[in-house]
């Protein structure tokens, strides 16, 4: 009688080890997955696509001059309904650049004058009930040294960055090159470049 008590006491200890280590592996999976949803900010389906005058994901860029007219036509979908989101572009040195911000007038609104010095036409960038959001960016003054060129012809394959208002975590991110459609005919076109 004692065997058969020892016998069920160490399967009875077994079977409840098991059922820790298999109820904690659970939990740990469970926490994992929640963990990247916890913020509700990112759905994993994000993307944003680049659209010129000429070529997609391609801008005419002429390094040097005090403002450009260039613009490029940025839209998102797949992101959260109701965020906002910034559109971020990293300059001649790497560091990151607020692209989709605009000069505001005296009422505080996006005035469509000021934007010859750059920017987005949409301040703040919400975030539509579809997850969809649509903007153009004026490159204006960052064609100048110090701002997003550098000395002499800086053509460049360049990275946009939609990113989360709140926590500025990256949401989506697109290719933009930076090209000089305006070169001598015979310098050297970048492999990123169409001409």
């Amino acid at each position: 009688m004692t065997a058969a008590t020892t016998v069920t006491k160490r399967s009875a200890t077994i079977w409840i080890a098991a059922g820790l280590i298999a109820g904690l592996a659970l939990a740990i999976a469970l926490s994992a997955y929640q963990g990247v949803r916890a913020d509700g900010h990112a759905t994993g389906t994000e993307t944003i696509v680049l659209t010129t005058s000429e070529t997609p994901n391609e801008v005419n860029f002429v390094a040097g001059t005090s403002r450009s007219s260039e613009e490029v036509w940025i839209r998102g979908s797949g992101f959260t309904p109701g965020r906002e989101v910034v559109l971020l572009l990293d300059d001649f040195q790497g560091a990151l650049y607020i692209i989709s911000n605009c000069r505001l007038n005296n009422d505080g609104e996006c005035a469509p004058g000021n934007r010859r010095d750059g920017g987005g036409s949409v301040w703040p960038l919400i975030v539509n009930d579809d997850g969809a959001f649509a903007t153009n960016w004026r490159i204006g003054r960052f064609t100048r040294p110090n701002v997003g060129a550098g000395d002499g012809n800086e053509e460049r394959l360049s990275t946009l960055y939609a990113v989360d208002g709140e926590t500025f975590d990256t949401l989506a991110t697109a290719p933009l090159a930076l090209c000089n459609h305006d070169r001598a005919e015979d310098a050297e076109v970048p492999q990123f470049c169409s001409k």
